[in-house]
């Protein structure tokens, strides 16, 4: 029997709130790089069109070919989009504004909501030995936080203690 075989399916999680600046890619990138210091291996989609996460990771502009837009919509090969960053055990899925324009993309897409979930629980990402996957979510209740709802087997809320963020959780 393969590694594959034996290994239990990454944990994935989104961290969503449609209120921003409450800390959801400071906590995408923070919980990874904690995780992968653990010896997890760790795969963090940025579905922000700011592209906050990839920047943080490391990935600047010119590497960021394909994104999580292509991942979502166009179901490249998972090797040409997902990247390693200067830390161990830790890679990225980058975003860039193209995912500014999904929403329009995906509202005429019958499976609109599920497309994330079926590319993150496609067989071929078995072969990058995932123990987590962390979805950074886009500041709105868009169908991209919709798709990463999907996606997930549990959501992290991060808010500040203040009224405007709690209103928006």
């Amino acid at each position: 029997m393969s590694d594959t075989m034996l290994r239990p399916p990454p944990r994935i999680m989104a961290i969503a709130n449609q209120k921003g600046g409450v800390g959801k890619t400071t906590t995408a990138i923070n919980l990874a790089a904690g995780l992968s210091e653990l010896g997890a291996q760790v795969l963090v989609v940025d579905l922000d069109p700011q592209g906050n996460a990839s920047t943080g990771l490391g990935i600047d502009a010119g590497r960021r070919k394909l994104t999580s837009y292509d991942l979502i919509l166009d179901r490249p090969d998972l090797a040409d989009v997902i990247l390693p960053t200067k830390t161990d055990r830790l890679f990225i899925c980058p975003a860039n504004a193209d995912l500014a324009s999904a929403d329009i993309e995906l509202a005429v897409n019958e499976k609109r909501s599920q497309l994330l979930r079926e590319a993150l629980r496609q067989p071929a990402m078995d072969a990058f030995g995932f123990d987590y996957v962390l979805i950074d979510c886009p500041p709105s209740l868009s169908l991209l936080t919709v798709n990463a709802l999907i996606a997930c087997d549990s959501v992290l809320v991060p808010l500040q203690s203040e009224f405007f963020a709690l209103e928006g959780l």
